[in-house]
């Protein structure tokens, strides 16, 4: 634990990783005046639904008439009156069929697809059962303030974690190189057993700077925005929704979520994905010797993910498509759809958990396997 602490030192007194965390703090910042919609009037929607209850039914359309009239509360009555519940009745086929001849020239990857929809019926009875499509959320505000803050914002804030933590393993591990100390250091066996510290150190590291991260960008983000009277909400309210491939479906989730059960859930899988990343570097730094050709290894890795993946929707490798959307990048890009269907980038239920399960278990087996080679080779 002491060498643990020794290596958070050398972080701690790095100007560059601050001043990195205060640029991330400063751009988060600046995405926030952007956020579609009025604050104001969220707020007064915020407002509404934490006196009256989530969920319209009579009580609700009532107490709503009794207050005093705004065109907030106009335009309340107005979609409330046309809500229904959406998810009775309603029918994946059109979606399974799509996909099916999209599909078409992959049967494997069409019978994958098929198989998650058919799990997915479950959950549109159990939804049409519990009426969560007849919560409020935040009315006609709801879908574009839901993806600002868990698309945009969730998707920034991760990424910056990520890159944070990366930092840090590349920085640890390329710290002896750098200053020359390499050949006195590595010369004992319990210089050469420091790696392992020095892992433990970046990612721990990465999840602490991460929830600094997202604990002061989400501060300051719900000063300004009211969610007060949201989070007991159905995040599967029927003004939610996602659209994938052209067409238009509610916001499907494999388990049931309020706002800030979501959010949470959200946070926890943006952390494991902070710490798997953090961990790809520490591999990367462990194996190249030179710190900017392990950060080059890195990046190439994580942009060749992209590439290689929309190569292989190109030319119609569905199977290995698939195989691909379990890398990370994938996974972060797709942060406002996390828990759902996902529609055409992913075949599992849960995916995203999957995703980061995967990617701990072959990052770990590999960092246990580069540590004892490291232990064992020529440094000179």
């Amino acid at each position: 634990m002491k060498r643990v602490g020794w290596e958070w030192r050398k972080l701690l007194t790095l100007p560059a990783l601050w001043g990195f965390l205060a640029l991330c703090l400063a751009f988060n910042g600046l995405l926030m005046p952007n956020a579609p919609g009025d604050c104001q009037t969220f707020g007064e929607i915020s407002a509404t639904a934490r006196a009256l209850g989530q969920r319209v039914d009579q009580d609700f359309e009532e107490g709503l008439a009794q207050r005093p009239a705004t065109s907030v509360q106009e335009a309340l009555s107005q979609v409330t009156g046309e809500m229904t519940n959406v998810y009775a009745g309603y029918d994946l086929s059109v979606l399974v069929t799509r996909y099916q001849q999209l599909l078409s020239a992959s049967p494997t990857a069409s019978a994958w697809m098929t198989a998650k929809y058919q799990a997915l019926e479950q959950r549109v009875d159990h939804l049409a059962q519990t009426g969560a499509a007849m919560d409020l959320y935040a009315g006609p505000m709801t879908h574009d303030s839901h993806q600002f803050l868990f698309g945009t914002l969730m998707r920034a804030m991760v990424g910056e974690g990520a890159v944070l933590g990366m930092l840090a393993a590349l920085y640890l591990l390329g710290y002896e190189k750098v200053h020359r100390t390499e050949g006195m250091v590595y010369t004992t066996c319990t210089g050469r057993n420091m790696v392992r510290g020095k892992i433990v150190a970046a990612v721990t590291a990465g999840a602490a700077l991460y929830l600094l991260l997202t604990g002061l960008t989400l501060g300051i983000y719900f000063t300004q925005w009211d969610y007060s009277g949201l989070w007991s909400a159905s995040v599967s309210s029927q003004f939610n929704f996602l659209t994938d491939m052209m067409v238009r479906r509610p916001f499907l989730t494999w388990a049931d979520f309020t706002v800030a059960q979501y959010l949470v859930a959200c946070l926890a899988l943006g952390g494991g994905l902070v710490v798997g990343m953090t961990l790809l570097a520490a591999l990367c730094g462990t194996l190249v010797r030179s710190v900017y050709g392990a950060a080059l290894v890195l990046m190439l890795g994580c942009l060749g993910s992209l590439a290689l993946q929309a190569l292989l929707a190109q030319v119609g490798l569905w199977v290995a498509f698939y195989l691909v959307s379990f890398l990370p990048v994938g996974l972060w890009l797709n942060s406002g759809a996390w828990f759902t269907e996902m529609g055409m980038n992913a075949i599992l239920p849960w995916q995203e958990c999957v995703s980061v399960g995967v990617m701990f278990l072959l990052a770990g087996v590999a960092l246990w396997a580069a540590c004892r080679r490291f232990r064992r080779k020529d440094l000179v």
